[in-house]
């Protein structure tokens, strides 16, 4: 029997190769601006508003000393912070948060289907792709933010049945809680922690494996799930082995990558260290780079110079990484799924040697 993940290990350093190489300046610079902004998934937080706990409570009946009006408080009576600030104000600023949090994501999750798509066509293309792809990354985003709030909606409320004081809404958890008998905890903790890993696995399928399909046929989320389902039923072994095989695989580059990213970044800080050492003895000395207003310039100046190489200088890593982890994932699907197979001809070392990119630049 062939394991397909353990055989795309091979095959992804051949695409890698042939997808990045012979080095085309124009090419790399556009990976770099995808691997730089492109969104390997939407990982949505549930923003839970304020609230006083125990502490704060009992300083609003007691503030210091214990006696007087509480903190914030006028003749004893609550300030309506939220009507000072303008009820209306803090409703638009959360509108347009929301609204602009939304838009950046999903033009992240376009950009990551634009770099599917330079696999798909090894021709990196930016903005005609990426208006293409927007419908697409939009249904991908609704159902990425439903199974990452199908995710932490039972890991908060395991959390919050734990507060027992402090928040209303807490307590009710809690009281609903304690009302369950011992064997409906003993059921329903392993049910939650169940769905809890089957809505991870879901999100990680839809990111790694139903993408690409949404590439390859021009599919919506839900389409691409409907034809990515019989391959990941038919051969369950196969994506049980490659999650093993890829969590090595991240580990690993994980490692190599903080190590590079030490070394540059210490090459970085050295030369950064060394222009400011100049710096202070034109200056005048130490005191004078960090006491003066020219100095405090010139040492921000610096370091966000030192910022900018030390991203610049990342990069070419980080193209080199993310290409060949994609070029894993959906060489794997081409092996368990020959008829799901996206990489261009010219790349894909299942088809043979090419003798160059199909695109000039």
């Amino acid at each position: 029997m062939t394991w397909h993940a353990v055989d795309a290990v091979d095959d992804a350093v051949g695409a890698t190769r042939r997808f990045l190489f012979p080095l085309s300046l124009v090419r790399w610079a556009k990976l770099a601006l995808l691997v730089l902004l492109m969104g390997g998934g939407v990982s949505t937080n549930l923003s839970v508003p304020f609230a006083p706990g125990p502490e704060s409570a009992a300083s609003e009946r007691s503030p210091m000393s214990g006696e007087g009006p509480a903190l914030g408080s006028v003749e004893g009576e609550p300030m309506p912070i939220f009507d000072a600030l303008g009820t209306e104000l803090l409703l638009a600023v959360g509108v347009v948060t929301v609204v602009l949090f939304v838009v950046l994501t999903v033009a992240s999750l376009a950009l990551r289907l634009v770099f599917y798509d330079a696999l798909r066509t090894n021709a990196v293309r930016l903005w005609e792709p990426f208006v293409a792809r927007l419908r697409q990354a939009l249904g991908l985003f609704v159902l990425s933010a439903l199974l990452s709030v199908a995710v932490t909606v039972p890991i908060a409320l395991a959390v919050l049945s734990r507060v027992t004081t402090g928040w209303a809404p807490a307590d009710r958890i809690g009281t609903v809680v304690a009302g369950v008998p011992s064997w409906g905890v003993a059921v329903l903790v392993p049910l939650a922690a169940l769905f809890v890993v089957v809505a991870v696995l879901v999100l990680r399928f839809t990111n790694e494996f139903v993408v690409p399909v949404m590439v390859l046929r021009d599919d919506g989320v839900l389409a691409a799930w409907r034809r990515f389902w019989p391959t990941l039923r038919g051969a369950w072994t196969q994506f049980l082995l490659y999650l093993v095989v890829h969590f090595f695989l991240g580990l690993g580059i994980s490692i190599a990558e903080s190590v590079a990213l030490l070394f540059v970044g210490g090459v970085v800080a050295v030369l950064a260290g060394v222009v400011l050492l100049i710096a202070a003895g034109i200056l005048g000395g130490l005191p004078a780079l960090i006491g003066t207003t020219v100095g405090i310039a010139v040492l921000v100046a610096v370091v966000i110079a030192a910022l900018v190489v030390l991203l610049l200088l990342s990069l070419p890593v980080r193209v080199v990484t993310r290409t060949y982890l994609i070029a894993y994932e959906v060489s794997t699907l081409a092996g368990v799924d020959p008829t799901l197979a996206m990489l261009d001809a010219s790349i894909d070392p299942a088809v043979g040697e090419s003798p160059g990119s199909s695109e000039a630049s």
